[in-house]
């Protein structure tokens, strides 16, 4: 775990970390997939991952899980991308939505399990957590959140949140944790509790915690 005086510290250090981890993978493959957590938390984080100057037009940039919402909808983590990463350099990069179904919750589920095929074996990913321990859109304490941490099958599932939106959709635990480079972000002194009792607890980021190539932490929120 690396522990930063400021919350502007550990953004800045953790855009470089990714923006050099994009270019690795384009020097070796020609392509990069990135994979990005919603949410305010990491939002500066994009604002200035935008200002990297990268071949945006060769990165497939993913949601690592969405709200069941429109896009237009203030909850909705592919508008929040859109805002913050594709402006500046990156104002060309192709995000790839999680909702391209708003009317039907199963169809829209079949129909990404498609188009983020792409994202099979991601290059670099972010996560964050939340207060309960969760990660991406897996919870504790629901069914359909376990089967998606273990499930090697499909790319994504559907998941039940115990806040509103309820509905949500989620890449499976096993190809969040095949990322070659898999980064963790969270901030104040209860996450860091939590991240560190949740072995114990048995929370949805304890299965990541092996998989984890860095975690990026500060006390200030």
């Amino acid at each position: 775990m690396i522990e930063f005086d400021s919350k502007a510290a550990l953004e800045q250090a953790l855009a470089v970390a990714i923006s050099q981890a994009l270019q690795q993978a384009i020097e070796q493959k020609g392509t990069a997939t990135l994979l990005l957590s919603g949410g305010t938390t990491p939002s500066g984080v994009y604002r200035l991952l935008s200002q990297e100057n990268l071949n945006w037009t060769k990165i497939h940039v993913g949601l690592v899980d969405e709200r069941f919402v429109p896009a237009h909808s203030t909850f909705s983590n592919f508008k929040l991308l859109q805002e913050t990463l594709g402006q500046n350099l990156a104002k060309n990069v192709v995000i790839y939505p999680m909702v391209l179904n708003a009317h039907d919750y199963d169809q829209n589920l079949k129909e990404i399990q498609e188009t983020y095929r792409v994202f099979t074996d991601p290059d670099v990913c972010l996560l964050g957590m939340g207060a309960d321990g969760h990660t991406a859109s897996i919870f504790p304490n629901d069914e359909a959140s376990q089967n998606a941490n273990s499930n090697e099958s499909d790319l994504l599932s559907n998941t039940n949140a115990p806040s509103e939106p309820n509905l949500r959709i989620t890449l499976n635990g096993p190809v969040l944790r095949r990322a070659t480079h898999l980064y963790l972000m969270f901030t104040g002194e209860q996450k860091k509790a939590i991240f560190e009792d949740s072995q114990k607890q048995q929370l949805p980021i304890a299965a990541f915690q092996a998989a984890i190539t860095q975690t990026f932490y500060t006390s200030a929120i």
